[in-house]
C-alpha cells in the first residue's frame, strides 16, 4: 500500500513543508510541498535525505550501554533506571549543579524538546544548562543585553528597502528570523528573489563571494576578522554625516555622543587599509543603509560572532539598527502576531539593557561567568568538568548535541568529556559524542512522532503554522527525546513543570498531550491547526504597535563603559590576528562555511552525501594554491599556533586570497582514520579555548584563525 502524506522537515529551522511517500510502513521518498504557502515547494538536499536518516543502516534503534567490550543493547526503561540511580548518587555527593544538560541543534526543532530539557534542569535545581547558541553566537544575546531592545520589534525583511548581511550566508545555512540575520529563510532562494524584484538593495560583508553575496548591490570582501573595524567605520560615517535617525535617538537612546567620540579614529581610509578593502565601499554602504533607505536592518551570522572582538562586532551590528531607528513604531502593523504562541504586547518604548549576567545567582565556578537566557556559556563546559571542587560537573546529558567536535579546543573538550562520571547521549547515530557515552538513548525521528511549529512560531514572517501526525511506526526500542527527561525526573522523584502546568509523574503524557501543553496559550486552537492538511496561513486578530508613554522613562544604550573599552582595544589591534602570531609563520586565515548537504555534524555519513562530499575540503583561492604548488584533492597539514589537522585542499575562486574556508563541526577523534587521511577533520582542534576569550562569555576565536599550509607528500 502506498500513501502520500503531508509533513515538514525538522533538520533545521527552515521547516520545509514536504509530501512523503509511504510504502509498507517506510518513508521511501520526500519532496517539497508545492501547495504550502510558506515554503512553496522548496526542500534542500539534506531534507530530501530524510528517508535515509530514518531507515539507513547507521541509525541506532535500541538504547546502548557501554560495557567492557564496547556497547551492548539495553532496554530503554532499564537504562533510565540505571542512569537515575547514578544521577542520584552524584546529586547527593556534589549537589544538583554537578548534573548538566546540553540542548543541541538537533534537539531544537521538535516543539517539546527544549521545554523538557530546561524543565528537567530546573526541577533538579541545576544551573548547568548549555546550548549550541552559545557555541557560536552568544554575542547576539550579549549585544541585546548591553544595548536593550525596542518594544515595537524589528522591521520585517519583507518589504524592506535595504538589508545588510555580515558574515552570514542564509541562502545555504537557511537561518534567519528575529534575533539572527532577520532574513525570511522559508524557501530562502525564492525569498531573496522576491525581495530583489521588489526593489530591496543588498549589502554583504564576507571574505567569500557566497551564494548570498552574489545577489549584493554592494559586496565588501575584507580580510577575515575585521568586521568590527568595518562596522565602526560605517558608524563613523553615519554619525559624521548626520545620517542617523536623530528623533529616534533623542527619544530612546543613550550614549550616541560617547559612541561618536569612540569611533572618531575609525575613518574609512584607516579601516580600509587594515581590512584591505576600498574606503569608497565603506562610505557607499553606510550611505545606502542609513541615508538612501528608510526601512531594513543589519543582521549577522557566525562570521563576526566566532572571530576576534565578537561581542563588539555584534554590538556594532545592532547599533546600526538602533542609530537608524529600524524598528516598528506606533500604528505599524505586526505582520505575525503568532498562531501557536501567545500574543506579546508591542509598544513604542525602549526596553533598557538587562545585563543579566551581572545579576546575583549561579556563576561558572572557574571563571565566575553569569547565566544568559537561562544558559551557561558552552565555552566554560570543559573547565566546569575539569576544575576541581564541590559542584564540578560530573554528569552530562546531551540531547541532539555533539560537543566532542563542536566545542573549541577539541583535545581539551575530549579530555573533559572522558573525565565525566556519566555521559548520556540522546542520539540516533554514533556521533563522536555518542562514542564516548556511557549510555546512548535511541530517539524517535521526525516522521515517527507528531509535532507542530509552535516553538519557532514567531520566526515565520506571517501567521503560519503546521501540525504533523506521526507518519510511520517507530522502529525498535526508541523513545521521544522529551520522554527521557520525564522518565529520569519520575525516577528521581522530581516533578516537572512545562510552563504553568505541573505534569503527572505517575503516567507519562502522550506525545499529543505534550504538544497541547506547548501550545496552551495559542491564539489559534491546536485542534484547528491539527485538522488542516499541511501548513497554512491563519487569520488572527490584527495587531498594531501601540504608542508608548508621552515622556519615555526607559532608554537603550549604545555606549556602555565595557563597550567603549572594547572599542579602545580594537583601535590598538591593527592586525586582527589571534593570537598576534607572526604573519610570516601563519600567513593564512581559516574561516567557517556551511554546506547544503549537512546540518552541523548531522548527515555527513550518509552514502549520497559522501558521494557529493567525500571529504571536508579546505577551500583556497586558486592563486594561493598555484603559488604553493597545490592541486585539488591534495592532502595537507593545516597548522595553527595551537594545533594541527590534516585536510584535502580544493580550489574555490569565491574565496579571497589569503583565506582557507572549511566547515566547522565535522569529524571525529584526532586519531580516526578519516582524520589522518584528511577526509573529515574537526577545525575546532585548531582553536585554543584561551585565545582572546571574551570577558562576558569566554568566547574564544573560532574563525579567522591564523594558519599555514604544509605539504605532506
Amino acid at each position: 500500500m502506498t500513501e502520500l502524506r503531508k509533513t515538514y522537515c525538522r533538520i533545521c529551522q527552515g521547516f520545509c513543508a514536504m509530501e512523503a511517500t509511504i510504502e509498507d510502513g517506510k518513508v521511501t521518498r520526500v519532496r517539497g510541498d508545492k501547495s504550502n504557502p510558506m515554503t512553496r515547494g522548496y526542500a534542500c538536499f539534506k531534507g530530501l535525505r530524510n528517508p535515509e536518516f530514518h531507515h539507513g543502516p547507521e541509525r541506532i534503534t535500541s538504547s546502548l550501554k557501554r560495557g567492557a567490550d564496547g556497547f551492548e543493547p539495553i532496554p530503554s526503561e532499564r537504562a533510565f533506571d540505571e542512569i537515575a540511580d547514578r544521577l542520584r548518587v552524584i546529586i547527593d555527593e556534589d549537589g544538583p549543579r554537578a548534573v548538566a544538560v546540553f540542548i543541541g541543534t538537533q534537539g531544537l526543532f521538535s516543539a517539546p524538546n527544549p521545554a523538557f530539557a530546561s524543565a528537567f534542569a530546573a526541577a533538579i535545581g541545576s544551573p548547568s544548562l548549555f546550548g549550541t547558541m552559545t557555541i557560536d553566537q552568544s554575542a547576539k544575546w550579549i549585544a541585546s543585553g548591553r544595548i536593550g531592545e525596542f518594544g515595537g520589534g524589528p522591521q520585517p525583511f519583507i518589504g524592506a528597502d535595504v538589508w545588510m548581511f555580515v558574515g552570514t550566508n542564509p541562502l545555504v545555512s537557511v537561518t534567519g528570523g528575529p534575533g539572527l540575520s532577520g532574513f525570511n529563510n522559508f524557501n530562502p532562494v525564492k525569498s531573496m528573489e522576491d525581495a530583489r524584484a521588489a526593489g530591496m538593495k543588498l549589502i554583504v560583508i564576507d571574505p567569500r563571494l557566497t551564494e548570498t553575496a552574489k545577489h549584493a548591490d554592494i559586496f565588501i570582501q575584507p580580510k577575515p576578522g575585521e568586521d568590527a573595524a568595518i562596522l565602526a567605520a560605517m558608524i563613523h560615517v553615519i554619525l559624521a554625516e548626520g545620517w542617523e535617525d536623530g528623533d529616534f535617538c533623542a527619544r530612546h537612546v543613550d550614549g550616541v555622543e560617547a559612541l561618536r567620540r569612540a569611533v572618531r579614529d575609525f575613518t574609512p581610509q584607516r579601516v580600509a587599509k587594515r581590512a584591505d578593502i576600498s574606503s569608497r565601499q565603506i562610505v557607499e554602504a553606510a550611505e545606502l543603509f542609513a541615508r538612501r533607505s528608510r526601512t531594513g536592518m543589519a543582521g549577522s551570522g557566525t562570521g563576526p560572532d566566532m572571530a576576534k572582538h565578537s561581542n563588539l562586532s555584534e554590538h556594532l551590528v545592532q547599533c546600526l539598527n538602533v542609530l537608524c531607528g529600524r524598528y516598528l513604531r506606533a500604528g505599524d502593523p505586526v505582520a505575525n502576531p503568532g498562531v501557536l504562541s501567545p500574543r506579546i504586547e508591542r509598544a513604542e518604548v525602549a526596553v533598557p539593557p538587562t545585563r543579566e549576567w551581572e545579576r546575583d545567582g549561579a556563576k561558572s565556578r572557574k571563571h565566575g561567568l553569569g547565566i544568559i537566557k537561562g544558559q551557561m556559556m558552552s565555552a566554560v563546559l570543559p573547565d566546569e568538568i575539569l576544575h576541581p571542587g564541590h559542584g564540578r560537573i560530573r554528569a552530562l546529558i546531551c540531547m541532539g548535541a555533539n560537543p566532542a567536535v563542536a566545542l573549541p579546543d577539541q583535545r581539551k573538550a575530549l579530555d573533559a568529556l572522558k573525565h565525566l562520571d556519566l555521559l548520556v547521549a540522546i542520539d540516533p547515530r554514533m556521533s563522536a559524542t555518542a562514542r564516548l557515552a556511557d549510555y546512548v538513548i535511541a530517539p524517535t525521528l521526525p516522521f515517527e512522532r507528531p509535532d507542530h511549529t509552535g516553538f519557532f512560531d514567531k520566526f515565520f514572517p506571517l501567521p503560519y503554522a503546521q501540525y504533523t501526525p506521526a507518519l510511520i511506526e517507530p522502529q525498535g526500542d526508541v523513545v521521544h527525546d522529551w520522554y527521557v527527561f520525564w522518565s529520569l525526573a519520575k525516577r528521581l522523584g522530581t516533578p516537572l513543570r512545562i510552563g504553568s502546568s505541573a505534569l503527572s509523574m505517575d503516567t507519562a503524557p502522550t506525545a499529543d498531550e505534550v504538544l497541547e501543553l506547548i501550545a496552551a496559550h495559542a491564539q489559534v486552537p491546536l485542534d484547528e491547526v491539527r485538522q488542516a492538511d499541511g501548513g497554512r496561513l491563519y487569520q488572527v486578530p490584527e495587531q498594531m504597535v501601540r504608542p508608548g508613554p508621552e515622556e519615555p522613562v526607559t532608554r537603550m544604550n549604545v555606549a556602555a563603559p565595557d563597550v567603549l573599552d572594547e572599542l579602545a582595544s580594537l583601535r590598538g589591534d591593527v592586525t586582527g590576528g589571534v593570537p598576534q602570531a607572526d604573519e610570516g609563520a601563519y600567513p593564512l586565515r581559516l574561516v567557517s562555511r556551511r554546506f547544503r548537504e549537512v546540518m552541523n555534524s548531522l548527515g555527513a555519513d550518509l552514502p549520497l552525501t559522501r558521494e557529493r562530499l567525500p571529504y571536508n575540503p579546505a577551500f583556497m583561492n586558486p592563486g594561493d594554491m598555484a603559488d604553493a604548488g597545490l592541486t585539488d584533492g591534495e592532502r595537507v597539514r593545516i597548522v595553527s599556533p595551537h594545533d594541527s589537522l590534516f585536510a584535502m585542499v580544493k580550489a574555490d575562486a569565491t574565496v579571497r586570497g589569503g583565506v582557507v574556508s572549511m566547515s566547522h563541526c565535522w569529524g571525529g577523534f584526532p586519531d580516526d582514520e578519516d582524520e589522518r587521511e584528511g577526509r573529515y577533520s574537526a577545525t575546532s582542534r585548531l582553536v585554543s579555548a584561551e585565545w582572546a576569550a571574551e570577558s562576558i562569555n569566554r568566547m574564544p576565536v573560532m574563525s579567522a584563525i591564523p594558519v599555514r599550509i604544509e605539504r605532506t607528500n
